[in-house]
């Protein structure tokens, strides 16, 4: 009986340690999470969940200024559920790859350029209608935002590249607001990254934007 009194007490020491291990390393910038032990303890278990669904079409045209859906004509792969898998490209890296990789095995007019378009909805439109009309009074009126991710060439090169739609409306809610953009203009860094020339030592460097001030390029 002591030992098993003495296994459970052990067995809660260790999940509570545990616990506060994660805690703490949570709080402190430890890379508790940098393991599969870890995922279990952080806090953040769900920070990259979003009330968003997004999807990737890539449209290309072509010189006659005709425009063709790129599609896998072998059929395009689902690795999580029904979704594409450059669906599940957030940071925009897979795509100049699918892109390569779709031209070139399959036959089309010759291609000038390629549109990488991102398609944004709320994920509570995606419920069946059944459950919709339950909890909501209103009509089911799905409404997607579609921005221009980047412009690639045939070969899947970027010629133009733009933050994705959560970034950009981030951006935009910072330049839309001018208490914000006074107290940026106004606003002094932390640390001072500037790195005088002028100093033959690296001391000093605070000073050094006003002695610059008077110099001239030839």
């Amino acid at each position: 009986m002591n030992v098993r009194k003495w296994a459970i007490s052990a067995l809660i020491m260790s999940y509570l340690g545990f616990l506060s291990w994660g805690i703490v390393g949570h709080a402190l910038k430890i890379p508790a999470a940098g393991n599969a032990l870890g995922y279990f303890v952080v806090w953040d278990m769900f920070c990259g969940w979003q009330a968003y669904d997004n999807r990737l079409h890539l449209i290309a045209e072509d010189s006659q200024g005709q425009y063709y859906r790129i599609r896998e004509p072998w059929g395009a792969f689902h690795p999580f559920g029904e979704e594409d898998r450059v669906d599940y490209d957030v940071s925009n890296f897979l795509a100049p790859r699918h892109i390569r990789h779709v031209l070139k095995h399959s036959e089309h007019p010759p291609i000038d350029r390629v549109y990488v378009v991102q398609e944004i909805w709320g994920k509570q439109y995606n419920i069946p209608d059944e459950i919709w009309a339950k909890y909501y009074e209103e009509p089911k009126d799905k409404v997607s935002c579609f921005s221009l991710r980047a412009i690639c060439t045939p070969e899947g090169t970027p010629i133009e590249s733009n933050p994705d739609w959560f970034m950009a409306q981030e951006l935009k809610s910072i330049a839309d607001n001018p208490r914000l953009q006074q107290q940026a203009q106004s606003a002094m860094p932390y640390y001072n990254t500037f790195f005088s020339p002028l100093s033959a030592n690296g001391s000093d460097v605070s000073r050094a934007p006003d002695r610059l001030s008077g110099l001239t390029t030839n």
